[in-house]
């Protein structure tokens, strides 16, 4: 009984590791296409696009008043949360994406996700600190001008500046290494 467990764990862990392998793949396929990437400040940037994991309230609040303090800056700011399992009766003050809004490996399809890749954004930031394969397949994609991510290998080519917090990964710790680095 315990064998056939460990082995089910194993294939399991194997499909995922094929599932990550081909996103992957194919965001880099995606992404060889050299564009024209220039450093934006956040003083400078005029549309920004904020993807984060929506899963912990807490951060969402943090991550919600970001963004009316950059929309105070007479910033536009869009947001796009994920949410792998989707909580119904709950309401969002964003636009999020979940696991039913990607195919079997993880690539987003259609309708936000589209729109938050096709839109040409002078900055955008995934606040994402762990990976998450759906938002590092919109951050790579996207048409944005100036990419950021967080914690993430440093040879990843889905972001023009990664920042590595010294610190833990709470949300706070993260906005303010951002807006240090991009003053």
């Amino acid at each position: 009984m315990v064998f056939i467990i460990i082995i089910v764990f194993l294939n399991v862990e194997l499909i995922n590791q094929i599932r990550r392998f081909i996103l992957l793949f194919l965001l880099r396929r995606k992404t060889a296409v050299s564009k024209n990437r220039n450093p934006v400040t956040i003083q400078h940037a005029e549309k920004i696009g904020i993807l984060f994991n929506a899963e912990n309230i807490k951060t969402n609040d943090v991550i919600l008043e970001f963004s009316k303090y950059l929309k105070s800056l007479q910033k536009e700011v869009q947001l796009l949360g994920y949410l792998p399992k989707r909580e119904f009766g709950f309401q969002y003050s964003f636009p999020f994406i979940s696991e039913k809004d990607t195919n079997w490996y993880g690539k987003p399809k259609g309708g936000t996700s589209s729109y938050f890749i096709n839109t040409p954004f002078d900055l955008t930031i995934n606040f994402c600190a762990d990976e998450c394969l759906p938002l590092e397949y919109i951050s790579g994609a996207s048409s944005s001008k100036f990419r950021v991510g967080f914690n993430k290998e440093i040879n990843n080519a889905n972001y023009d500046l990664i920042l590595i917090p010294k610190e833990n990964k709470n949300i706070s710790n993260l906005i303010q290494n951002l807006e240090h680095y991009l003053k």
